[in-house]
């Protein structure tokens, strides 16, 4: 098991990609911390907890710190996926929509990481996973606030990955669109769900759209010994669009 005796800060972790990578890290022998604004987890597990936590006020993030170390004594990783998107043009999006974006994309990657780092600097081989986007890389039409939000997300990880080499290595994925929950009500809510599907996956040159395991394969990778020599970095799951 690649993350055995781990323990990883996970936020997000209650719904989607977070969950995802929160229950493929407990099967590779981490202890998980989620935590994000939702009441709990969806699943039980011996090996993880939840932290109900506004990760836009930095107060809350130093709360998830303390309980992790609390209960399982350490922080070896922290991943960073809680995140929201909202659709807007710059004359449809308010500037109170604008910053809410920023606050939850930006402001809580920023805070959980400085929350972190103390206690991620006392451990060997720790490693700051973000889930930025290819929509932080490549701006398409009505997301004025989520695509700029992204990409500062990826130097954000940059200038981490700049400050605590080599004590602490940061590396973003940047996912395409992610066949989660979410995702599938909007298939499902469409007039012909197939041809809504066909649409979506038409995007990618891999013609498909991505899954919870293809991120979690990502994160477990950046967060493992297998990246040992990558930091710094921006890896692109989103079938080609980045091409």
């Amino acid at each position: 098991m690649r993350l055995q005796d781990k323990v990883a800060i996970i936020t997000g972790a209650s719904s989607g990609i977070g969950e995802g990578i929160a229950k493929r890290f407990i099967k590779e022998g981490a202890k998980v911390v989620g935590c994000g604004i939702e009441d709990s987890l969806n699943f039980e597990d011996a090996n993880a907890i939840y932290i109900q936590a506004d990760l836009s006020k930095y107060e809350a993030t130093t709360k998830v710190v303390e309980e992790a170390v609390k209960k399982f004594g350490k922080v070896d990783i922290l991943v960073n996926c809680a995140g929201i998107t909202e659709v807007g043009s710059l004359e449809t999006t308010t500037p109170e929509d604008f910053q809410k974006q920023f606050s939850v994309n930006v402001n809580g990657v920023f805070h959980m990481c400085k929350a972190a780092i103390g206690e991620l600097k006392k451990q060997k081989g720790a490693a700051i996973v973000n889930i930025g986007s290819d929509l932080g890389v490549r701006p398409i039409p009505e997301r004025v606030a989520y695509c700029p939000s992204k990409a500062a997300v990826i130097m954000l990880t940059k200038c981490i990955a700049t400050e605590y080499a080599p004590y602490v290595r940061a590396n973003c994925i940047h996912p395409g669109l992610v066949e989660t929950p979410m995702i599938q009500d909007r298939i499902d809510g469409s007039d012909d769900p197939d041809a809504f599907r066909a649409s979506m996956a038409d995007i990618y040159p891999l013609k498909r759209m991505g899954t919870i395991d293809d991120m979690a394969n990502a994160a477990v990778y950046l967060a493992s010994s297998e990246s040992s020599f990558v930091t710094g970095e921006s890896i692109g799951v989103c079938g080609g669009s980045l091409i």
